[in-house]
């Protein structure tokens, strides 16, 4: 097979050229139009196939068995039940974000993404813009039904759950790049997307605090950022805690939301080069 020809730089280089205002403006379009293409692909999809009904069913059987191992009456239930809410976003920056190159090769829009006069991270943000907000739907929908379903009480505080939605998503926006760069490399994502859920189910706190694990399972979940953003959800959305009572865990969070999207660019980038360079873009 005769490789295939190597992708343009064309967008970033249409891009720079750009005046500073005309390009803001130039991406912006480029991340609403992404995001309106593909949240009408998605509702498409999963309006017509049903895909939402399975979407919103796992959540909540996995709270309706945490009621029964558990009780509802335990403590680790209510944070079980916002660390499913919150572990959506995980399970969206995993196997929706990791694999929408892949998707979009299969369907041979790969090279007319890459060649469009904008960089790539605008339509590439639209596109998990779609994804993030077909997720708050379904976490909302799980909260809902913890409170309604079992009586669990929310005691929320607004500005410190505020801040740590901020700071947990754009961490996880950070790891999807990452995702999404090495799913352009490897072409089969799905099977990556496979092998990084079984260690996030693990590592992540999703299904037992991070700060209750043993330690030799402890030491490495702390490596990621997702331990410390479920439990500082957990406290902000259940027990009012402020910013100040969730420093421990909003400082490091914090810093994976500074780095992670500094890495995720950094290493999109360079895969992408790498693929370029080995005439592999629209290759399956």
């Amino acid at each position: 097979m005769l490789p295939s020809v190597r992708a343009s730089s064309i967008s970033s280089n249409l891009a720079d050229d750009l005046p500073r205002r005309e390009g803001v403006v130039a991406e912006l379009s480029a991340a609403i139009a992404s995001w309106r293409a593909m949240f009408a692909e998605r509702l498409y999809h999963m309006g017509v196939g049903g895909g939402m009904a399975v979407w919103i069913i796992i959540p909540l059987m996995q709270i309706t068995a945490f009621s029964i191992i558990y009780g509802r009456d335990s403590p680790l239930f209510g944070y079980l039940v916002v660390a499913q809410a919150a572990n959506l976003f995980v399970m969206n920056t995993v196997f929706w974000v990791g694999e929408i190159l892949d998707r979009e090769r299969v369907k041979g829009t790969l090279v007319s993404l890459f060649l469009a006069p904008c960089s790539r991270f605008a339509w590439l943000s639209g596109f998990i813009l779609a994804g993030v907000i077909e997720t708050a739907i379904v976490s909302t929908i799980a909260i809902v039904f913890a409170w309604l379903a079992f009586g669990v009480t929310f005691d929320p505080n607004l500005p410190a759950l505020l801040l740590t939605t901020t700071l947990f998503l754009t961490a996880l926006w950070g790891l999807g790049l990452i995702f999404s760069g090495f799913g352009l490399l490897i072409k089969k994502a799905n099977p990556l997307a496979n092998l990084i859920w079984s260690f996030a189910a693990l590592l992540g706190g999703a299904y037992f605090p991070v700060s209750e694990m043993p330690d030799w399972l402890r030491y490495p979940a702390r490596a990621l950022p997702l331990g410390f953003g479920f439990e500082a959800l957990a406290d902000a959305a259940l027990r009012n805690a402020s910013i100040r009572d969730l420093a421990p865990n909003l400082l490091p969070l914090a810093g994976f939301s500074v780095g992670l999207p500094v890495l995720g660019v950094v290493t999109f980038s360079w895969l992408e080069r790498l693929v370029r360079v080995r005439g592999e873009l629209d290759l399956y």
